[in-house]
């Protein structure tokens, strides 16, 4: 591809971003990805508003699938999407299943000794309980003693097993595939809590029906970090070129433009990183 591409994308699938294709870019990653021309990504699309697929379709939305289309436009190359859980997503990109995902991961230290990142954007985690508050949550110490369900492998887990060590009664901790589930046990009243990406939440309670019930406790958020891009350590040129396109969407305001849309300006990078991970050293 060369010339304008036009991705569409946004909450109703409605808004458009013309994206200069980078001759020189494209021409260094046609040969870089799995299949010619093409870039096969997998996402977890279970975290609106990062990456959901609408209700009754096939369709992927969210800031996530504009960002990964974008890219593509850059580096002129199709996308291609596949999903899995969460917790696949790792071993399938150290398998070289995919030329990287993206899923709004963290990038942890720990992370970044089996695979390698470009970070995209922050976000923080905030404690969400039932409407009003029932159990007085005011902060993490609070949770000591009550049940706390969370997701395996996740930021907010490992940030859970830290306040452990510091609770005379411990959290009982119940551990889930992925958000939806974990976000489940909360709406229905088998757990008083969980964990949840700030701005996931928050767009959560403002657009699902499901999530109407919950609050998120505002007084504090944690372990603030990376939303991060996965790749495989043998392809450290297409991790390259992906920041080096990231940064251009960026100076064309194409970046910005789609943050606006999802209502996550407040998660923009000044800079794209690769392997920042230390920088907020988050726990996995």
């Amino acid at each position: 591809a060369s010339g304008t591409v036009t991705v569409s994308g946004g909450p109703e699938g409605k808004t458009d971003w013309k994206v200069k294709v980078d001759e020189d870019l494209a021409a260094q990653a046609k040969d870089l990805t799995l299949k010619p021309g093409k870039l096969n990504l997998v996402t977890s699309a279970s975290v609106p508003p990062y990456g959901y697929q609408e209700t009754g379709t096939d369709t992927l939305r969210g800031s996530d699938i504009d960002i990964a289309n974008a890219i593509g436009a850059k580096l002129g190359l199709d996308v291609e999407f596949s999903t899995m859980e969460f917790t696949g997503i790792l071993p399938a990109i150290q398998a070289n299943r995919f030329d990287f995902s993206i899923a709004s991961m963290g990038d942890t230290p720990e992370r970044e000794k089996i695979v390698d990142f470009v970070d995209y954007s922050t976000d923080s985690n905030s404690i969400v309980t039932t409407k009003g508050n029932p159990k007085k949550i005011s902060g993490i110490d609070s949770l000591c003693g009550l049940n706390v369900s969370s997701v395996e492998g996740s930021v907010f887990l490992g940030l859970l097993e830290e306040q452990n060590t510091k609770c005379d009664t411990p959290i009982n901790i119940s551990i889930f595939q992925d958000n939806a589930n974990a976000l489940l046990q909360v709406q229905t009243g088998r757990a008083d809590a969980t964990m949840y990406q700030t701005g996931i939440a928050l767009y959560l309670i403002k657009t699902d029906k499901a999530s109407k019930n919950l609050e998120v406790i505002d007084s504090e958020e944690y372990g603030k970090g990376y939303n991060a891009i996965a790749f495989n350590k043998d392809n450290p040129q297409l991790r390259d070129l992906v920041q080096q396109a990231l940064t251009a969407l960026k100076d064309d305001g194409v970046y910005a433009d789609i943050h606006d849309t999802w209502g996550l300006t407040a998660n923009m990078l000044d800079k794209i990183t690769v392997n920042d991970g230390l920088r907020f050293n988050q726990p996995t």
